[in-house]
């Protein structure tokens, strides 16, 4: 019995990040959306739901609208608060971390 593939939104305002990620996981098997707003953010986790959110830290208001998607949330770059968010990766991103990150998130 397969399972079926865990979905993750990546938001960031930087397209170049998000082609990067969205590309690496891809690669892994997960089914990603993308972000590149505050706005687009905020729709996507209104409308769906994540086995796995990694969001900039300029744009970590749109999952504090969600409080319930914090545990699965990985923040890109320095923590603009306390969020009791799943982990914190630095810019620039190294691609190992993110992908051991990822899997463990969607545990």
């Amino acid at each position: 019995m397969s399972s079926s593939p865990r979905r993750v939104l990546v938001a960031d305002v930087d397209e170049i990040v998000v082609a990067l990620i969205s590309h690496i996981l891809h690669r892994q098997g997960y089914v990603v959306d993308v972000a590149l707003s505050l706005t687009d953010a905020t729709a996507s986790l209104a409308r769906s739901r994540y086995d796995a959110v990694i969001v900039d830290a300029k744009l970590c208001d749109a999952v504090a609208a969600f409080p319930d998607r914090l545990a699965r949330t990985i923040l890109l770059g320095p923590p603009e608060s306390d969020s009791p968010v799943f982990a914190t990766l630095p810019k620039p991103i190294e691609f190992g971390s993110l992908v051991e990150t990822v899997a463990a998130c969607v545990k």
